[in-house]
């Protein structure tokens, strides 16, 4: 009895010396005069006991960008299940007989962020797709569709993107939203010349894909070497005509921005209807159901199926994919109701951590993504957050699901000449002057401790602001 008190009190002392020791590191950070203007917040969890180890300003709110993206994901990954998948249906109505299919063919949509998508090579990407589900069509003895092909994109609301996201990142591939129906990750990309002299125009070579109707007003020009990509479309959901204005840096290479596919659903829809009259099969026209509708009986071709879950919230966390995480918050939504919508999603994900055991009070969401500049949150929820769910999950599932700093996604460059490389797995967040990294750390005795830490307002540059982050993150690895 007295040996195992002992290594209880023990082990406090040893928790209470890192605790201050790791509280000290992290109050004589944020006191820096370089964040003098800036509103700065810290917390630090250890998994095992669920504790705040230390924290500053760690229950203020802060804009949190795509950090927001780890509670969105992990909560579809614990709510929906690892291994859930999105699921595409191509079916038909009406009757079939002597090759004339009397009646629609219909493909109907689950909300899948990557269907089309080349990002999975196990799966289907847009150059195949419409091919493939022309040939299953034709495959079912279909050679004359009296009605029309129907794409019904109807399982989410009306409202693909956030209304508090900006005007110039709407036109924008990582702002495209999510649809019922998306497609190619409801992307295109401009590919320009830009060997030309700075102050010249940049010449666009090619879009693709081909976007039927898309007209594009360019006034970009070329910047000096380096310069960056500073070329914004403007031109929301359903808008054809584009302003492209900007820079793009100087390069003996083309150079790509990528641009939001106005209307996926009808842009899937026409690609299907030509490749249906490529395959001699006559057809009405190409028309998309945006409201719930009551089909008649539908006779089932086929079913295209999305990766696991699992896989897809890797690649969002990973790549911080904007519109995964925005299906994911839709499909949320679809637990409370008959229809996916952002605001039912939110309301669910209120809901659980509310269930959890977390005070929202300091938490205000507009999205599932982090884009709009709108959300706010504590960097104690989230850092508790994710350690809630590490502790219930493993630490090998979320650093499956967790970009590894140093050497993966978009922390690949992070902690790579730091004893802290390979040890540390972290969701980043950026917005214009906002900075934020949640994540996992496994310390060297093997324990595990989560962080989140968001920086809004700072003055400096923006790579002088990662620098300083990530030196505090080395800095507190040695501590733990």
């Amino acid at each position: 009895m007295k040996k195992t008190i002992n290594i209880f009190l023990f082990t406090l002392l040893v928790r209470c010396i890192l605790a201050q020791g790791a509280g000290e590191l992290i109050n004589t950070w944020a006191d820096d005069n370089q964040w003098k203007h800036a509103h700065v917040g810290f917390a630090l969890h250890e998994v095992k006991s669920g504790k705040m180890m230390a924290g500053y300003n760690h229950d203020k709110c802060f804009v949190p960008a795509s950090s927001l993206k780890l509670i969105s994901s992990l909560t579809a990954w614990e709510v929906l299940g690892a291994n859930y998948t999105f699921k595409t249906v191509l079916a038909y109505d009406g009757t079939l007989t002597d090759s004339v299919l009397t009646g629609n063919v219909y493909l109907i949509g689950s909300g899948d962020p990557s269907l089309g998508s080349k990002r999975f090579e196990e799966k289907l990407n847009f150059s195949e797709l419409p091919n493939y589900l022309a040939g299953k069509v034709k495959a079912a003895g279909i050679k004359t569709i009296t009605g029309n092909l129907f794409c019904d994109e109807s399982i989410f609301d009306s409202f693909p993107i956030s209304p508090s996201w900006q005007w110039n990142d709407l036109g924008s591939g990582y702002a495209s939203g999510a649809w019922g129906i998306n497609i190619n990750e409801n992307e295109y990309e401009i590919w320009y010349n830009s060997q030309a002299e700075p102050g010249n125009a940049a010449e666009i070579l090619t879009v693709t894909p081909d976007i039927p109707n898309l007209i594009l007003q360019n006034e970009v020009t070329i910047d000096a070497e380096n310069s960056g990509d500073n070329a914004y479309i403007f031109g929301g959901p359903y808008t054809y005509e584009k302003r492209i204005v900007g820079t793009i840096p100087k390069s003996k290479q083309a150079f790509r921005i990528k641009g939001s596919i106005p209307d996926p659903p009808h842009f899937l829809a026409s690609a299907i209807h030509h490749q249906l009259t490529h395959y001699g099969i006559s057809c009405g026209e190409a028309k998309v159901i945006s409201t719930p509708t009551l089909h008649p009986p539908l006779t089932g071709i086929d079913t295209v199926s999305s990766m696991p879950l699992k896989d897809l919230v890797r690649a969002a966390n990973h790549h911080s994919l904007n519109m995964y995480c925005e299906a994911f918050l839709k499909t949320l939504g679809l637990k409370s109701g008959s229809r996916g919508s952002g605001s039912e999603g939110i309301a669910l994900i209120e809901k659980s951590l509310a269930e959890k055991g977390f005070d929202i009070t300091p938490i205000h969401l507009e999205d599932g993504s982090g884009l709009s500049a709108r959300n706010y949150v504590s960097p104690a929820i989230l850092s508790g957050f994710l350690a809630q769910f590490v502790l219930k999950n493993s630490p090998a599932t979320t650093t499956y699901l967790l970009p590894e700093a140093g050497s993966e996604g978009t922390v690949r460059r992070l902690l790579k000449n730091s004893p802290a490389k390979g040890h540390v797995w972290m969701k980043s967040g950026s917005l214009n002057k906002i900075m934020s990294y949640t994540g996992l750390i496994e310390a060297k005795n093997k324990e595990w401790y989560t962080f989140s830490v968001m920086v809004n307002g700072y003055t400096q540059s923006s790579s002088q602001a990662r620098q300083a982050i990530e030196k505090l993150i080395s800095d507190l690895y040695q501590k733990l």
